[in-house]
């Protein structure tokens, strides 16, 4: 399958810590790299809408020079879906109900640590609601992992994802 990367989204539970670290990282590395045509955004599978980011997901990015507050959550929903092209999850069970919801989009859903340049690209990010600072931390160094090698991959012309058990794709950045 070949497509343009237009709009990335990042999908967690609550839209209130992982979902919001991607987004704003990501954000941060495009716009350094020149990417500021591509559209980043984050939601929910169980979000509160209205809700900000954590104080301590809002501490931990800051202090990586994301500024989280601003943030605002949102569910997911059918428009968000249609129109991104790839859809990151922090753990399997996000792909396993969005996919349920929304079966059309099994082609652009994939694990964000798909992208992780050190560890298992296979297992989850932890979830660090209601834990402690240094959970939030891990959570955060964990997901700049994942996100750093995305913004790699799409600071480059071409590249190949190769999505698990699934047949290997091919993206442009210029259609």
């Amino acid at each position: 399958m070949l497509g343009r990367i237009k709009h990335i989204l990042f999908v967690c539970t609550g839209n209130i810590c992982r979902s919001p670290f991607a987004e704003g990282l990501l954000k941060k590395l495009v716009q350094k790299k020149g990417l500021n045509d591509i559209v980043i955004d984050s939601a929910g599978l169980l979000a509160l809408p209205g809700n900000n980011a954590t104080i301590l997901a809002q501490k931990v990015a800051a202090e990586y020079d994301v500024d989280l507050s601003d943030h605002i959550a949102k569910s997911v929903k059918e428009d968000i879906i249609n129109r991104s092209d790839f859809i990151l999850v922090m753990e399997n069970s996000h792909a396993k109900d969005l996919l349920y919801a929304f079966p059309k989009a099994e082609d652009k859903v994939f694990l964000i640590r798909r992208f992780a340049r050190f560890g298992s690209e296979d297992r989850g990010i932890a979830d660090p609601y209601g834990l402690n600072y240094e959970a939030y931390r891990s959570c955060f160094l964990d997901i700049q992992d994942g996100v750093s090698g995305l913004a790699e991959y799409l600071s480059g012309r071409t590249f190949m994802l190769k999505p698990g058990k699934t047949k290997s794709r091919v993206f442009t950045l210029d259609g």
